[in-house]
């Protein structure tokens, strides 16, 4: 009887010390248009979703995923290019993973000054 070979997820991928790095803020350079009429078209990028897709504005409403009618209220700046917004989106997940740093920081520091002060009161009970 053959005897079967246990499957395994293939191991994790390091992550690459590079990836540690600040690059500067990018700011959308397509407007939305002035009348609600017109279209502006460009791409958006979704820092959640890790997406980059085509998007519109006009004057008051938008579309993410589109670019031939809006769907959304409220205009949006776009970025003229993929890599752009791929830029822009990989500034936001900077700024987001640096608060979620500085809050763990911040717990472990708090957890830090617990333990000694408690060491203290030990300390001073002997």
């Amino acid at each position: 009887m053959a005897k079967k070979k246990a499957i395994f997820p293939p191991p994790p991928k390091p992550i690459p010390v590079e990836a540690l790095r600040w690059t500067d803020p990018v700011a959308p350079d397509v407007p939305p248009p002035s009348s609600s009429q017109d279209l502006s078209k460009g791409f958006l990028p979704n820092s959640y979703s890790m997406r980059v897709e085509p998007a519109c504005s006009s004057a008051v409403s938008h579309a993410f995923g589109r670019d031939d009618s809006t769907t959304s209220q409220g205009s949006r700046h776009l970025f003229s290019t993929r890599l752009l917004a791929l830029r822009a989106m990989r500034h936001d997940v900077e700024k987001e993973a640096a608060a979620k740093l500085a809050a763990i920081d911040e717990r472990i520091a708090d957890e830090i000054a617990s333990v000694d002060s408690r060491a203290e009161v030990q300390k001073e009970k002997s």
